[in-house]
């Protein structure tokens, strides 16, 4: 028996399977989101081109240049704060929103931030003001 051989050219072309395709995308996609999550904030404080309004805030502290103090709209002491934080405590995931003006020396603000956390308070936000581009 005798075996026709043909010498015809094969017009398709290889693709490549679907698997790889995925697998590269993937690659790329874990790589490229590497980069993307190394961002951070600006350093020129309180402003921040990336805040957003958090609306769950409980207890608002509201520090001046000056030195007044204000916890929930009322003047007090630095000393009766911890009393009245303590007062106020119902978990740690209760939130303490902490306002001051631009010009309040970082380690005041750093102090408050202590006595804060000395009452229980785990969640502290530091309001700040959206910068214009």
């Amino acid at each position: 028996m005798k075996l026709r051989v043909s010498k015809q050219k094969i017009s398709t072309t290889m693709l490549i399977s679907m698997t790889d395709v995925i697998f590269l995308l993937l690659l790329f996609l874990l790589i490229a989101s590497n980069f993307a999550s190394q961002t951070g904030l600006p350093i020129k404080l309180p402003g921040s081109t990336t805040a957003d309004r958090q609306s769950h805030q409980t207890l608002q502290i509201t520090y001046y240049n000056d030195g007044k103090l204000f916890f929930m709209e009322q003047q007090v002491t630095l000393n009766d704060l911890p009393a009245l934080l303590k007062g106020k405590f119902n978990s740690s995931e209760q939130v303490v929103r902490l306002s001051t003006e631009d010009r309040v020396q970082v380690q005041k603000l750093i102090n408050l931030m202590d006595i804060i956390r000395s009452a229980g308070y785990e969640r502290i936000f530091v309001a700040t003001t959206v910068i214009k581009k």
